[in-house]
């Protein structure tokens, strides 16, 4: 049997189908066009149903994951040889910076970003997994929710005209959640800041 036929076999399952679809896709079985166009396609059938249909491929995505993420503490270090030495130092700084911001903006990108990749590096580097599902979670459930979102406007248009702007669309969704991001440490960072400038104007007192 191959790939494709699973994928179809799978894809007559509906739903659950889907859920087992983004698993293999996520664990790093190579099924063609992937959980994207299972999302797509179930949206444009069920357009009452395209919230549903995300947060199931993103659970589906999260378990698959977490498939790597296991592996990858034991193991991680094997499995990365494939990828150059560069590649695996920039991926392990952006971890260092921010973890979540790193992986949840991976979980958006486009092909040809290696998502794997930084599944791997947050196992070598072990990760918090609560923190890695939440930020597996996150980016899967935006980017499906997109994908269902313009299958339902767009119809049988949808998959070609998200093949041509895709990665301008994941651009704009990356960029809004480092904004979000940089909002959030500057929302929480400024009270600390007046706090910690009243102690030293106290001390400073005679």
């Amino acid at each position: 049997m191959t790939l494709e036929t699973l994928k179809n076999k799978l894809l007559t399952l509906g739903i659950p189908g889907l859920l087992l679809i983004s698993f293999l896709d996520s664990a790093g079985v190579p099924l063609p066009g992937g959980a994207d166009l299972v999302v797509m396609l179930l949206s444009w059938q069920r357009p009452a149903h395209l919230f549903l249909i995300a947060v199931v491929a993103a659970l589906g995505s999260v378990l698959g994951s977490l498939v790597l993420y296991h592996i990858a503490r034991t193991k991680g270090d094997a499995m990365m040889s494939r990828f150059p030495k560069d590649k695996q130092d920039r991926v392990k700084e952006k971890f260092r910076r921010n973890d979540i911001l790193a992986l949840l903006v991976a979980m958006l990108g486009p092909p040809p970003l290696p998502t794997k990749l930084f599944v791997l590096v947050a196992g070598v580097v072990r990760m918090d997994w609560r923190r890695f599902v939440a930020a597996v979670f996150a980016g899967r459930l935006i980017r499906f929710l997109a994908e269902a979102y313009i299958a339902v406007k767009l119809g049988d248009r949808a998959a070609e005209t998200l093949k041509e702007h895709y990665p301008s669309i994941a651009g704009a969704l990356a960029a809004a959640v480092v904004l979000y991001f940089l909002l959030q440490r500057f929302v929480h960072r400024g009270p600390r800041d007046e706090e910690t400038g009243g102690e030293h104007s106290m001390r400073e007192e005679p």
